[in-house]
C-alpha cells in the first residue's frame, strides 16, 4: 500500500519527544538549589573536623594484633609464639602489642587451670614482662585472685610492670563454652591507665554485650581492645560465618562510641574446634586501620592510629553527647526493685 502524500506547504511533524523519566524517589523534583543546611546537625551524622591536624599536632600510636596459635596448657609452646610476635612486633617500631584471650594457657583448659592459673608475681611471666620494658604488651592469662578464685584476665604489662588488669566480665556457660564453671567474672569496669592512652579492654564475650564499651569510653576510655578467641564453622564461604560476625561487632563498637576499636583474635585449633582469627583495627568512623588478618592462620598486624585526631572527632560528633544516662540509671532502678520485692 502506498504512503499517504503530504498536502503541499504542510509542515512535516517532528515525532512526539519521550515523557521525561521520574526524578528518584530520593531526590525532590522541586529543588533547583541545593538546601542550606540546619543550624542544628542531624544527631546521627558524623562531624568532620573543620581543619586538618599538622604533623605537629598529630599524636600517632603504633599497635600490633598478635594472631597466634596456642596449644592449651602449653605454656613453653606459648611464650615461644608470643616472642616471635614481639620480635614481628618491634621490626614494625610498635608500642603497644596485643595477644588474644588466654593467649598464654590456651582456651579449652577444664580442671588443668588450676594447676596452669598464676598471680601477677609468677616466674614464668618474667620474659614477658622482661620484654615489655621497650614495647608495652597486653597477654591474656587465667590469674588466681586473693580470694581463691581464677579470673580470665588480660594483663596489661609496660616498662617491666604490671599496669592495669581487666577481668573478663560475661563468661559464657553454653554450647562449646563452660567458663562459668572454672572462672570467676569480673566486677568493675574501668579502662586501664596507659601512658599513651586509657584503653578499655574487652575479653570475647564482653564485646556482645554493648553496654561494656558504652561504659568504658564513658568512664574515659581512648581506644578500644576486643581480645577473644572466637571459634568459627567450618566450610561454608571464604570468610567464616563466626569471623563476620565479630567484624560487624567490631565496626558497630567503633561507629557507635565513636572510638578506635582493636580485635586481636586467636587462631588455629583446638581440640577439633577452629578459631578463626582475622583480627582487625578500625578508627572512629569504622574506617579501616589495619587487616583483616588472614583468617586461621598466624599474623602480625600493624596499625597506626592518630590520638589527636580520634580524640577530635569524639569531641565533635554529637553522638557521645546525646547519651541518655538517665534511662540507664531509670533501668538499673527498675530492677533493683524488682530484685528487692523478690
Amino acid at each position: 500500500m502506498p504512503a499517504p502524500r503530504r498536502r503541499p506547504g504542510s509542515a512535516r511533524r517532528s515525532p512526539k519527544p519521550e515523557p521525561a523519566p521520574p526524578p528518584p524517589r530520593w531526590k525532590n523534583p522541586k529543588a533547583t538549589t541545593p538546601r542550606p543546611a540546619p543550624n542544628r546537625p542531624c544527631p546521627h551524622a558524623t562531624l568532620l573536623p573543620v581543619t586538618a591536624l599538622s604533623d605537629s599536632q598529630r599524636e600517632r600510636l603504633t599497635v600490633a594484633l598478635a594472631q597466634i596459635a596456642t596449644c592449651p596448657g602449653q605454656l613453653t609452646h606459648n611464650l615461644q609464639a608470643h616472642l616471635w610476635a614481639l620480635e614481628e612486633a618491634r621490626k614494625a617500631k610498635a608500642e603497644l602489642v596485643i595477644f588474644p584471650e588466654l593467649s598464654l594457657s590456651g582456651y579449652l583448659l577444664g580442671h588443668g587451670v588450676l594447676e596452669l592459673a598464676m598471680d601477677l608475681e609468677d616466674s614464668r611471666l618474667g620474659r614477658l614482662r622482661e620484654a615489655s620494658r621497650d614495647t608495652a604488651i597486653l597477654v591474656g592469662l587465667p590469674l588466681r585472685e586473693a580470694s581463691g578464685g581464677i579470673a580470665n584476665a588480660a594483663v596489661l604489662f609496660d616498662g617491666g610492670q604490671v599496669v592495669g588488669v581487666h577481668r573478663k566480665l560475661y563468661l559464657p556457660t553454653y554450647g562449646m563454652f563452660d567458663e562459668g564453671r572454672y572462672f570467676v567474672p569480673g566486677r568493675s569496669v574501668a579502662p586501664l591507665p596507659w601512658h599513651r592512652a586509657h584503653i578499655g579492654v574487652l575479653i570475647c564475650e564482653d564485646a556482645w554485650h554493648p553496654t561494656t564499651a558504652s561504659i568504658l569510653v564513658q568512664r574515659g576510655a581512648e581506644l578500644l581492645v576486643m581480645v577473644a578467641g572466637g571459634p568459627s564453622e567450618i566450610g561454608g564461604d571464604d570468610v567464616p560465618q563466626g569471623l563476620k560476625r565479630w567484624h560487624w561487632i567490631v565496626g558497630a563498637t567503633a561507629i557507635t562510641t565513636v572510638t578506635p576499636t582493636f580485635f586481636a583474635n586467636r587462631c588455629g585449633w583446638e581440640e577439633g574446634i577452629l578459631f578463626s582469627g582475622g583480627s582487625w583495627a578500625v578508627d572512629g568512623r569504622g574506617r579501616t586501620l589495619g587487616g583483616p588478618a588472614p583468617a586461621c592462620d598466624p599474623a602480625v598486624i600493624v596499625a597506626e592510629v592518630d590520638l589527636a585526631a580520634a580524640r577530635r572527632h569524639r569531641t565533635l560528633s554529637p553522638i557521645p553527647q546525646a547519651e541518655r544516662w538517665e534511662l540507664w540509671q531509670a533501668e538499673v532502678e527498675r530492677n533493683r526493685d524488682e530484685l528487692t520485692r523478690s
